[in-house]
């Protein structure tokens, strides 16, 4: 154990304080390795929190990568809105990087995991044309449920 903490010290991952008669003080430094103090991802940049139930219930091993990249998309895209459908644009879409394929495959698992419902609903006014797009509504109190082991 003592040559893993050295490891750490010395790529700049933690700092270790010698204590007369205890084992050494360990102080998280950044995961980057430049050595600067930690500061927690909430503080820094987004971050996207998905509730507890989707790892404990074992949603993480039912759902295939697929599934899994566009809930956590949908969750960051929703922006934690679940109470009525909403259309993610197109270029909002493509800012994830996921393929339409991705998009397609996931979103028919999630929809029978009963974790998603997609509904065509019109965009555009009385002067645009009216076009049909889908509408993403996710459905996390399902995670407080085991997924179908289908």
């Amino acid at each position: 154990m003592a040559s893993n903490l050295k490891w750490l010290a010395d790529n700049k991952l933690i700092e270790l304080e010698p204590q007369w008669g205890r084992p050494s003080a360990i102080t998280l430094l950044s995961a980057t390795g430049d050595g600067k103090e930690y500061t927690q991802p909430r503080e820094q940049v987004r971050y996207v929190g998905m509730p507890i139930n989707f790892w404990t219930k074992g949603w993480l091993l039912q759902l295939s990568p697929m599934a899994t990249a566009l809930l956590f998309v949908l969750r960051d895209a929703l922006g934690g809105r679940d109470e009525e459908p909403q259309y993610v644009p197109t270029p909002r879409q493509k800012r994830y990087g996921l393929s339409p394929n991705t998009w397609t495959e996931g979103r028919k698992e999630l929809e029978a995991q009963g974790l998603l419902t997609v509904r065509r609903e019109p965009q555009g006014d009385f002067y645009d044309y009216t076009r049909l797009r889908n509408a993403y509504q996710l459905t996390l109190k399902r995670l407080d449920h085991s997924p179908s082991w289908t």
